[in-house]
């Protein structure tokens, strides 16, 4: 490094370790705030949804007071997932391998017939439970009892999406997309728009990538470029670190996430949100299929990327001071990040 700088690329090696995954999730994915769902698919009391964080399944859920509520979706017992189901409803959780019921709020009841030892109490077996919070319709959570609160970790980040996100955005459609990659090389395909007049022809004719700007802080970039003349579409987007994203093509707003899977392979979520005086056809065949278009030449070059990270040829590589910084930053903070939960 020049002037504590990065000019280098992390190597190769970490896009594909199977160790250096297993540190990042414990390190990274068992410590971040993560968006994981939406408020409406959570309206009233019993309502639920499963999905997982990294290698960690949980569930949100609403209680009869009508909060939001997470658990890690493993009973107390003997380990079994006690809701199977992708969403629902509920009265109670009932674990389907034992029968061990949980009330909406995690507490286990008494389990009738196990006979336990003497000194087995019930009401020391509650569900595990998990931070969860709501902002911009959406349901973070955080596997790490000792996490910030939301807002602090959103920090500046926040004040860009507020320039772009109202309270009366209405859900318009979900993308989501298995890609043959490392989380990683997804973000770093993200945090730069160098790349933008050989992948991205459409979005190359909006905006004035030469002119492409990031601001690197607080954990966050918040990219930046200036359109064309007679363009419909601002060209603004912002990452916060790990792997949650807000894009805005034209009208609405666009958040993603990048959620780890395998050493090898990630899932790319979109939830498009349009405003309510714009109807569904017409957000649909504007932003709905630019945001689709950009998505699908991202991912006609990205798995290939990847290969040649894994074949052993490519270990290292320059980076761009000028339209490369945020890869930089990127990197930086993923080392910090994995150094401090050691």
């Amino acid at each position: 490094m020049k002037n504590n700088i990065r000019t280098r690329t992390i190597t190769a090696s970490c896009y594909h370790d199977e160790n250096f995954f297993k540190k990042e999730v414990a390190t990274i994915f068992n410590q971040e705030w993560q968006w994981v769902g939406r408020s409406e698919m959570l309206k009233k009391p019993g309502d639920f949804i499963t999905t997982q964080i990294a290698h960690y399944p949980i569930i949100l859920i609403k209680d009869k007071s009508n909060k939001t509520l997470g658990f890690h979706n493993v009973c107390r017992h003997r380990a079994s997932k006690v809701i199977l189901q992708s969403e629902g409803n509920c009265k109670k959780i009932i674990c389907p391998y034992h029968g061990w019921n949980y009330n909406l709020d995690g507490r286990l009841s008494n389990p009738s017939n196990f006979f336990g030892s003497n000194d087995f109490n019930h009401k020391n077996h509650s569900l595990y439970p998990i931070n969860i919070e709501e902002k911009y319709g959406l349901v973070f959570a955080n596997l790490d009892p000792k996490s910030d609160a939301l807002d602090k970790w959103l920090g500046i980040f926040s004040n860009t999406i507020d320039q772009h996100y109202s309270d009366d955005f209405i859900f318009h459609n979900e993308l989501s997309f298995d890609v043959h990659a490392n989380w990683k090389t997804y973000i770093d395909n993200y945090q730069e728009g160098y790349h933008i007049p050989s992948v991205h022809p459409q979005l190359n004719r909006d905006v004035i990538w030469e002119e492409y700007s990031i601001n690197n802080s607080n954990n966050c970039s918040i990219h930046s470029v200036p359109e064309r003349a007679n363009s419909r579409q601002p060209g603004s987007f912002g990452w916060i670190f790990p792997n949650f994203i807000f894009n805005v093509y034209g009208r609405g707003i666009v958040f993603q996430r990048i959620e780890p899977i395998k050493p090898k392979w990630c899932r790319v979520v979109y939830n498009l949100f349009r405003p309510l005086d714009i109807s569904a056809d017409d957000f649909e065949s504007n932003e709905g299929k630019y945001q689709l278009e950009v998505s699908l030449e991202d991912q006609n070059l990205i798995p290939d990327i990847q290969q040649n990270l894994q074949a052993g040829i490519y270990k290292t590589g320059p980076l761009s001071m000028k339209y490369e910084s945020s890869v930089a930053f990127f990197h930086d903070l993923l080392i910090k990040k994995m150094s401090k939960g050691v």
